[in-house]
């Protein structure tokens, strides 16, 4: 009788140790997922077509805007932004544009049109 507690018991701490293990998390493994979950983001993103770029605000008030993108050196004036942000405008967003054939609004960046646009988390 006194065997079969010693074993139960013995049974119950590995059972409990066991599961101790697996609730304790490493700040370095969950920062190592979070990292690898945007590379995954940013890849499925790049395959959907979209390019990175930064909003950034303009003083002057015929293209209150600026975007720039990866791809190339020069600005954007993305002419419907507020289509997509009513209040807050992110600093790095994922974006899909298209160029437009009319008069430039600013001087120093040419008008886009934004077809798609979401948050990006870098």
């Amino acid at each position: 009788m006194r065997g079969l507690l010693k074993i139960s018991c013995l049974i119950a701490i590995i059972y409990l140790q066991s599961c101790n293990t697996t609730k304790r998390t490493d700040v370095k493994a969950v920062n190592d997922d979070q990292n690898n979950s945007q590379i995954t983001s940013s890849e499925k993103m790049l395959e959907k077509g979209f390019t990175k770029g930064a909003l950034s605000i303009n003083k002057s008030k015929d293209c209150p805007y600026i975007l720039t993108v990866e791809k190339y050196t020069d600005k954007l004036d993305p002419i419907n932004i507020q289509d997509f942000f009513k209040t807050d405008i992110p600093e790095k967003v994922w974006v899909k544009y298209s160029d437009l054939r009319m008069n430039s609004r600013c001087n120093e960046a040419r008008p886009v049109s934004i077809q798609e646009i979401s948050k990006r988390i870098d």
